[in-house]
């Protein structure tokens, strides 16, 4: 399948991470260094940098740079300064410790879902978003597919979208989904979340399904994912996750507003007739309400 995918101008820090695997040992090294102390960065000339990451000569930092996309040793400088100046408590490569106060750690979790959601907000993928509303809309039928934390996002997406009167089918059990993807009507559209894009449910289920002109929207962190490639549109959410935080908090909490952003992007393009539907939904729902 043909992949399009975001093309996030990300925060520094995390393209090191997402490169650190592509990279030559002098460039892991300096990557390294930087993520252990990136402050340091900022007051370090090239020649500095070079003699504390141990590398050999300051042609490795220039091509480290270049490898991020920088073209001057100046402009990564500045970019690094202008990142660490926008956190405050909160430090993407700071971990909650065990010996926190319960104040320490509530204000971590709560800055870093900030920090992810400012660093989400500024993934240059709106293409991406369109391209995805325009594969919703030529859809007969949507089918939600996550799993574990995933799943609770994807019902949460079920949801949302069934309020607009689509076709949405959503179940958490695996042997549900295989039932009704052994014979996949045309046009249907499967709406898939998965964190690290390696959910082997979801994986084996797409393998073994007939094609018969599926499409599929990949919401992930993972662009290089083994479901990435298996995609036709990805969309990816960046977070730095910290060791204790296995659940991938900060990852949902950007997967969140991105299917709000992509169900309100549907509902505009739908115009009064979307509008008229959620009203009647919200008059309906009060209902449920105490008076």
């Amino acid at each position: 399948m043909n992949n399009q995918l975001a093309q996030p101008s990300q925060p520094t820090l995390q393209k090191i991470k997402d490169e650190y695997g592509n990279m030559t040992s002098s460039q892991k090294k300096i990557g390294a260094y930087i993520l252990k102390e990136p402050s340091s960065v900022i007051k370090s000339s090239i020649t500095e940098l070079c003699n504390k990451t141990g590398v050999k000569s300051e042609a490795s930092i220039v091509r480290f740079y270049r490898l991020l996309g920088f073209s001057g040793y100046k402009e990564f400088k500045i970019r690094m300064a202008q990142e660490l100046a926008g956190r405050t408590f909160y430090h993407s490569y700071e971990d909650i410790n065990v010996d926190d106060e319960p104040s320490v750690v509530k204000n971590k979790i709560f800055n870093g879902a900030i920090s992810t959601l400012i660093a989400n907000s500024q993934i240059d993928n709106i293409n991406v978003y369109e391209a995805a509303r325009d594969m919703i809309n030529q859809s007969n039928r949507i089918i939600f597919l996550g799993y574990a934390a995933s799943a609770a996002l994807c019902y949460y997406a079920y949801f949302r979208f069934l309020q607009l009167g689509l076709d949405c089918h959503f179940f958490m059990d695996s042997h549900i989904n295989a039932a009704l993807l052994s014979n996949p009507n045309p046009k249907d559209l499967l709406f898939c979340v998965s964190h690290s894009g390696e959910t082997r449910d979801l994986i084996d289920l797409i393998e073994e399904m007939p094609q018969n002109d599926v499409s599929i929207l990949l919401i992930t962190s993972k662009e290089n994912s083994t479901l990435a490639k298996m995609a036709d549109i990805v969309l990816v959410t960046k977070s730095d996750e910290t060791s204790i935080a296995t659940d991938a908090m900060n990852s949902r909490v950007a997967q969140i507003c991105a299917i709000d952003s992509l169900f309100s992007i549907v509902s505009l393009g739908r115009g009064e007739d979307a509008l008229s539907r959620l009203m009647a939904i919200r008059k309906t729902f009060l209902n449920y309400k105490k008076q």
